[in-house]
């Protein structure tokens, strides 16, 4: 297994799947009023963990920026809200999954981005981000259209005293489908990375370009082990809570979670399996016609600078961007929180937008219905 992110090229997402995704999503109606146009404020979606109540204290002071959050659902939300009619001059700065979204946000052409190029003479902290994610800066013709703000990635967490540590079981994404845990298991309700768990479980490399026939094994797979499952999740504290009280031992989870767990008391570890950890950047990217480029500019700025990425990562657990940030935390702590992942020694698998979403999508539902 390589120890690289490995990226690929994806086509764009349908208009179906975006529909799909995006059903039921509540738009804001209206555009932006001249009064707002000219105040220090931003309408932006990103995840609440992007900017916790201390990183928005930093932003604030340093920038004296408002930023107003709109309720962020997932990166095929954020998608579905930045495709709809009168979406690129809506918002004014969004964060969301890199790898998954940078192909239809992008566009197949120069001249089809949905966002606009960062002014890199303006981005004063870049230079301090840690190597790895300089790279992955999305360059089209010498331009910058997506900033990588914070990282993170997504395992299993296990509870130490029902799992042993030293089980080879937790060496693998089959973990979360071994018979023996039957009834102690949880996954989340998401279509993207319940699938993606058990392709990579049935030994699949590249789970998001799949075959028909590959996606429907996998499908049959997680519908003969639905027996298994005590619970699908669908929100943070619902996760926490199956296995803080006992009733789940293993389930799909987040950094934040295990250390939520682990600030109550609660003996758990996050997995690292040999098939590679599922890896993100989230990153900072503005909308097209955003009449507050400037503004989005200076914040996705300052969340790269030391104070904020710091302040981000001990609020939220999330890994920071800035190099000076991660050299506040000791080696001891880097791997205590998990954050010692990017050293180039461990398996990495971004989260990349499937070939056939809409499939995945319906495939999920398959499995639920079943």
């Amino acid at each position: 297994m390589s120890n690289k992110l490995r990226l690929s090229k994806r086509h764009g997402p349908s208009r179906r799947a975006l529909l799909q995704v995006g059903a039921g999503t509540v738009l804001l109606g209206g555009s932006p009023s001249m009064l707002r146009a000219q105040d220090r404020s931003l309408l932006a979606i990103m995840p609440g963990v992007a900017m916790p109540d201390p990183a928005k204290a930093v932003l604030e002071r340093k920038t004296g920026i408002r930023v107003e959050q709109i309720p962020y659902v997932s990166p095929t939300d954020s998608v579905a809200k930045l495709f709809a009619p009168g979406g690129t001059s809506r918002f004014d700065f969004m964060v969301t999954n890199m790898y998954f979204v940078q192909v239809p946000v992008m566009g197949p052409k120069p001249g089809d981005e949905k966002i606009r190029a960062f002014d890199m003479s303006k981005m004063t902290n870049a230079g301090d981000m840690i190597e790895l994610f300089k790279k992955q800066m999305q360059p089209r013709d010498g331009k910058t259209y997506m900033m990588p703000v914070y990282w993170g990635y997504d395992t299993m967490i296990f509870r130490t005293d029902k799992v042993s540590e030293e089980d080879p079981a937790t060496k693998s994404w089959g973990l979360l489908y071994d018979d023996r845990y039957a009834g102690r298991v949880a996954l989340r309700d998401d279509a993207y990375q319940s699938i993606m768990t058990a392709a990579l479980a049935l030994g699949h490399k590249e789970p998001t370009i799949m075959s028909s026939s590959d996606l429907k094994e996998v499908t049959k797979f997680l519908i003969s082990k639905k027996k298994n499952f005590r619970a699908l999740w669908t929100k943070f504290g619902e996760a926490v809570n199956l296995i803080s009280s006992g009733e789940v031992w293993v389930m799909y989870g987040w950094m934040p979670m295990r250390a939520a767990l682990l600030r109550e008391g609660i003996p758990v570890a996050s997995a690292r399996p040999k098939e590679g950890l599922l890896f993100w950047t989230h990153a900072a990217f503005i909308p097209k016609d955003s009449r507050k480029a400037d503004l989005a500019m200076e914040v996705a700025n300052t969340m790269l600078s030391e104070e904020y990425s710091a302040a981000l990562t001990n609020a939220s657990n999330y890994g920071p961007i800035s190099a000076k940030a991660m050299a506040t935390f000791s080696l001891e702590d880097q791997k205590r929180l998990g954050l010692d992942v990017t050293d180039g020694k461990t398996a990495l698998l971004p989260e990349l937008w499937p070939d056939a979403m809409s499939a995945w999508i319906e495939a999920w539902a398959s499995f639920k219905s079943a």
